[in-house]
């Protein structure tokens, strides 16, 4: 069936439409809803695309219901969770929350599982807000029960198809045999559907949309409800910022262990009581710079007298705040610290 929503006319399965009919009805009655969109375990599938075609069909709805006359923009749309949760507390009711996780593979797991356990918080929380959440996730099976079955209402799962197909690839006038794929079919899961799907994968340990039969299947067409220049900006924007996120926490890993290992080398050195050219030695013996057991160590010895100098300066603090208190001159006093490591001997 076709509906129109700012001025344009998009197409939505009429079996799909008769669903979210179901959650407009329901949300003014002080509901919230959480509706899950996947990808069949795959990428590239068209599941955005289903996504902001479900959210403008719901916008469409709260207008006409006039409950919500602009519940759904590209500011509505997050590619972070805790971003869409955070705006959530600023929305008024009856709201629509587009998540789309743009990652694959690994981090796209990763991300999913910390999303589900997020929104299983983030509920328990805040009570009714009477918002729509659409989730577009890669793998329904990687969410926790919690939100896989009990707070979300149904399941869409997006897949493509293989087709035989013969074409003369190579423009030679002879056709080759190819597999077809095909975008644009999805499949429907009810509450009770999505639950016996989620309990069987667990049960049998194959994670397989096919283990359970679909309530419905349907189609859907290559539309973009919001346009897709700004929608494909806003994804390239959110994916650099996940690429520079993960790099400083890779170099936030690195510099931790490299200071570990370089305090571990000073009481080393320390201990032994190892001088300059000893420290020259082990690096040349092992095939390093000259000077890099030595600038480590040195490096080393720079932390800890900075970090004692900041212990002895809050240790003055505290007793000058004691003294004071009890009217006692501490202008003459004189702090020691005899827990200095001992360091070596003729390091110069």
């Amino acid at each position: 069936m076709k509906f129109k929503w700012k001025g344009k006319e998009y197409y939505i399965d009429g079996f799909l439409s008769s669903q979210l009919d179901s959650i407009l009805y329901n949300v003014k009655k002080d509901w919230d809803f959480v509706l899950f969109i996947t990808g069949d375990r795959t990428v590239r599938g068209g599941k955005s695309i289903l996504g902001m075609t479900v959210c403008a069909y719901l916008a469409k709805g709260l207008a006409d219901m006039g409950l919500n006359k602009d519940a759904y923009t590209d500011k509505d749309i997050y590619f972070d969770n805790i971003d869409m949760m955070k705006a959530a507390f600023t929305k008024p009711k009856y709201s629509i929350n587009h998540y789309d996780e743009g990652r694959e593979g690994l981090a796209a797991s990763k991300a999913v599982k910390s999303m589900g356990q997020d929104l299983v918080d983030f509920f328990a929380e805040c009570g009714q807000l009477n918002h729509i959440f659409v989730i577009v996730a890669p793998d329904f099976f990687k969410l926790n029960e919690e939100i896989a079955v009990a707070r979300s209402e149904f399941l869409i799962n997006v897949y493509r198809k293989e087709v035989a197909h013969e074409v003369d690839l190579y423009k030679t006038g002879k056709k080759v045999a190819v597999t077809k794929l095909q975008r644009g079919f999805f499949e429907f899961f009810s509450r009770k559907k999505k639950q016996n799907l989620y309990d069987k994968a667990k049960t049998t340990g194959r994670k397989n949309y096919g283990l359970i039969k679909a309530d419905f299947v349907g189609r859907f067409v290559n539309q973009y409800p919001i346009a897709e220049d700004i929608y494909r900006k806003m994804k390239k924007d959110a994916l650099s910022r996940f690429s520079e996120k993960k790099e400083k926490e890779k170099e936030a890993g690195v510099s931790k262990k490299e200071g570990r290992l370089r305090r571990y080398l000073y009481a080393v050195c320390s201990h032994l009581g190892l001088r300059k050219v000893d420290l020259v030695k082990i690096s040349k013996d092992n095939g390093y710079g000259v000077n890099t057991i030595y600038n480590q160590f040195l490096k080393a010895d720079q932390e800890v007298r900075t970090e004692r100098e900041a212990m002895l300066e809050a240790k003055k603090k505290e007793i000058d705040t004691i003294k004071k208190e009890e009217g006692v001159d501490t202008s003459n006093f004189v702090e020691t610290d005899n827990r200095n490591p001992k360091v070596p001997i003729n390091i110069d």
